[in-house]
């Protein structure tokens, strides 16, 4: 059997469905989603059903929490504030009042079992926080967190870094799958993971090609603020952020 973990969509409904009909391609039988689904890009209601509909587990991101009660000051850079609130307004106002509940009551954690001896265990970014940022090139201390929130884990993903990665720290590994919607780590290709699970479970990291241009014409299409849009296209089309 296959379980699919995915993360940060943004709002990339392009993005999105190239990863849906790769998974559906790979006989996955379950689907996990690790938060930010709608803030940040220009479909997020259409995104929030695509994931409602095809994931069988979703967590919280923090994304989804500024797309229900909007981003307070220190959570961001102080030059950045004006411009994320302003994508902010643009999310909420194209979500209904049953999608902004749904992303409220997500929890922040998953536990699963992947086979009668391995345990997935599941945050958005770290097991205390939805921001706090733990890089790709973090000393392994950083992911202490990981271990003691739930110990009976062999397996820890996350998502939150744009950055996919793979670690093993005592026994344990540590996954990042990286963004659908928003790769920083230079490729523009949506990134996901597969386990392969048997008797053991095996990590393979994906990255699938999707219309760019789609995405974004969808930032025109649906009047997404146009201060944003720069940015957005750039990240889309270069899998990083401008230096």
């Amino acid at each position: 059997m296959r379980t699919a973990l995915l993360s940060d969509v943004h709002g990339n409904e392009a993005a999105l469905d190239a990863v849906l009909e790769d998974i559906q391609s790979n006989r996955v039988s379950a689907i996990v989603m690790l938060g930010d689904i709608s803030y940040r890009g220009p479909k997020p209601s259409e995104c929030l059903e695509k994931v409602r509909t095809h994931c069988d587990y979703v967590i919280k991101g923090n994304a989804d929490e500024w797309a229900v009660r909007g981003i307070h000051a220190g959570e961001v850079p102080a030059e950045a504030i004006e411009l994320m609130r302003a994508e902010q307004t643009f999310t909420a106002g194209h979500l209904s009042e049953d999608q902004r509940a749904y992303l409220h009551h997500l929890p922040s954690s998953l536990e699963l079992p992947l086979s009668n001896k391995r345990q997935l265990y599941a945050v958005h970014a770290t097991p205390e926080s939805l921001f706090t940022v733990i890089p790709k090139h973090a000393e392994d201390e950083a992911f202490q967190a990981f271990g003691s929130a739930n110990p009976r884990a062999d397996y820890y993903a996350y998502g939150h870094i744009h950055d996919p990665h793979y670690r093993r720290i005592n026994g344990k590994s540590i996954i990042n799958t990286g963004s659908v919607g928003l790769p920083f780590d230079g490729s523009p290709e949506a990134s996901y993971v597969l386990l392969d699970r048997d008797d053991d479970v095996h990590v393979q990291f994906r990255r699938v090609p999707y219309d760019i241009d789609r995405a974004v014409q969808d930032l025109s299409d649906t009047g997404y603020p146009a201060e944003a849009v720069p940015l957005l296209r750039y990240i889309y089309e270069n899998g990083s952020r401008p230096v």
